[in-house]
């Protein structure tokens, strides 16, 4: 290993143990994209039934494709070479999608009831608390309103149930979105005045 080489990694290092103290964010356009894709497909589910798998089965491997990319280009701007951290929402992600697919197991199965779609809000609950405590604050947020949203739809048994836990997911996304904008403002605020 060239002295260049190291040196490059010694300070890869100590960027990401000073960026480890701050609490990532998210991308916000990211939060909106997903916000979209889950309003419009949850909808889906009470409206166009039949495109429902294949619009997921694009939106899934693209909007994840899509968030991989978004992710390594926003810490390429941001000075974050961290793989560890990249290696683990890769990891994260690819769990919550194998969580999502075998939430949809019974509907393939069985068909869609309202039911089973409370259950992708249970699924939600867990897969961004989870990414809300070890990855991004804010989708901490949205999987405690997910876990609501299951709570009810399951006790009050509501029309439309693919569609309102749709909004709620989504409304769960586009707050996260609004408050990463705010911190990410906040810290190039503070980024310009310590120059």
């Amino acid at each position: 290993m060239t002295k260049t080489e190291q040196l490059q990694q010694d300070l890869d290092y100590i960027t990401a143990t000073v960026r480890r103290r701050e609490q990532p964010v998210g991308i916000p356009a990211l939060y909106l994209f997903w916000a979209t894709a889950v309003l419009v497909g949850f909808a889906s589910a009470d409206f166009a039934p039949r495109i429902t798998g294949l619009f997921w089965f694009v939106v899934g491997i693209g909007g994840g494709l899509l968030s991989w990319w978004m992710g390594q280009r926003d810490d390429r701007r941001r000075g974050i070479r961290d793989e560890a951290l990249g290696r683990r929402h890769g990891l994260h992600w690819v769990l919550g999608g194998v969580a999502y697919f075998l939430t949809a197991l019974p509907m393939f199965v069985h068909g869609a009831s309202n039911d089973r779609a409370a259950s992708f809000l249970l699924t939600t609950g867990i897969v961004y608390g989870l990414a809300g405590v070890h990855l991004e604050r804010p989708l901490l947020w949205c999987g405690l309103l997910a876990f609501g949203g299951y709570a009810a739809l399951v006790a009050l048994s509501l029309p439309y149930a693919w569609t309102l836990s749709g909004v709620l997911i989504a409304a769960c996304l586009v707050l996260a979105a609004v408050f990463a904008a705010r911190v990410r403002a906040a810290e190039q605020i503070g980024r310009e005045q310590a120059q």
